[in-house]
């Protein structure tokens, strides 16, 4: 009122010195008042609030991935605490695929397998979009390095495939490799979905990193990791000429290479525990392990998997914790605070022979970082 009130005075000078002394003010604490409420506002926006996400796989009573699922089709628990799912995604994802091949000298008979298996991956789920999915190539010998970096070309690795995938003939590094495979998917990969598939017995002998090294590693990496193992009865499948791989495409000229001799022993200490390896680095990433017992596995199996990566569940919740067990994670003596998760489908009944094997079980507070 008073501002106006000079604004209405009968000297001119006065009148536009009133003017701009008012709007000086009014400038002044408007300001002041907006720049007070973005304040808080901004304050309001970066609570702390925290959201976990789940990816997860699940199977219908088929053995096929399950489809058309729903978020009240879930039950989460978090530390004994039933959870309330806020949303579910599943659409069809872009993935960044590092292929980690084990090509020393205990999987030198199972070269066309590693080559098989590979080949299958590049299938795609979809025709519209063959140049979603990007591939990376890592070996495994002595030493691993990166065959081949990301590229979206399908035609021109399944042209090189043959000629690059082939028996190395070095001891076992695989632990490195995992460790090269999650480094390349962290700091090259296009895309936000990544998978690491590992074709290997699981067997390791010369790496720098050990099992427990490598293990925290892929907790920590969000990245799914899924192995495929050659069954005992698989070589001999190979030398059927005739064989035709899954959907009558004819099998890849491959070059030639050594087989072992009935005299020649490659299962050591390091392949026996390669299947215990496989499930301790798998099994906390949301991955699993696959064995092929025939030839015909190897399709079956790789398309499950890339169905699952490029069509995965993704459970997404606002942790609430009783307080019963914050009192008594805030005195454990256990640095990590790891949280434990379980999930099923609900209610039961509904979903007899359906199963859900694949999914992250635990997960740190933020905080720990």
């Amino acid at each position: 009122m008073r501002i106006l009130y000079w604004i209405r005075g009968p000297n001119k000078a006065k009148r536009g010195q009133s003017c701009l002394i008012g709007f000086c003010l009014y400038v002044y604490f408007t300001s002041g008042i907006l720049a007070l409420a973005q304040k808080s506002s901004h304050t309001r926006i970066i609570s702390n609030v925290e959201l976990v996400q789940v990816p997860l796989i699940v199977f219908d009573e088929k053995g096929s991935v399950a489809i058309n699922l729903k978020k009240t089709d879930f039950r989460l628990i978090d530390d004994g605490v039933v959870q309330q799912i806020l949303h579910l995604d599943r659409v069809r994802r872009p993935v960044s695929f590092v292929i980690l091949a084990d090509l020393s000298d205990s999987m030198t008979s199972k070269i066309p397998f590693v080559q098989e298996a590979a080949f299958s991956l590049l299938d795609p789920m979809d025709e519209q979009c063959q140049s979603c999915d990007e591939y990376s190539v890592v070996a495994v010998a002595t030493r691993a390095h990166r065959l081949i970096d990301f590229t979206r070309d399908q035609e021109d690795l399944s042209r090189r495939f043959p000629f690059l995938l082939t028996a190395m003939y070095g001891r076992t590094s695989l632990f490195d490799g995992i460790y090269l495979g999650a480094t390349v998917a962290n700091q090259d990969a296009a895309n936000q979905r990544r998978a690491m598939v590992i074709i290997s017995d699981g067997g390791d002998n010369n790496s720098r990193y050990n099992l427990y090294e490598t293990e925290h590693l892929l907790e920590e990496a969000d990245l799914p990791v899924f192995a495929i193992m050659a069954g005992p009865a698989y070589e001999p499948l190979f030398h059927r000429a005739d064989k035709q791989r899954a959907k009558g495409v004819p099998w890849p000229n491959l070059p030639g290479f050594l087989m072992a001799g009935p005299e020649v022993e490659y299962i050591g200490p390091a392949e026996r525990q390669g299947p215990h390896n496989l499930r301790v680095l798998t099994q906390g990433t949301g991955g699993g392990v696959f064995t092929a017992k025939t030839v015909d596995d190897i399709w079956r199996i790789v398309r499950t998997i890339g169905m699952a990566v490029r069509y995965q569940y993704v459970l997404t919740y606002e942790p609430l914790h009783e307080a019963a067990v914050e009192t008594k994670r805030s005195k454990s003596p256990d640095k990590n605070n790891r949280h434990k998760i379980h999930i099923e489908l609900y209610p039961q009944e509904d979903f007899r022979g359906y199963s859900v094997p694949y999914y992250r079980d635990s997960y740190t507070d933020p905080e720990q970082f």
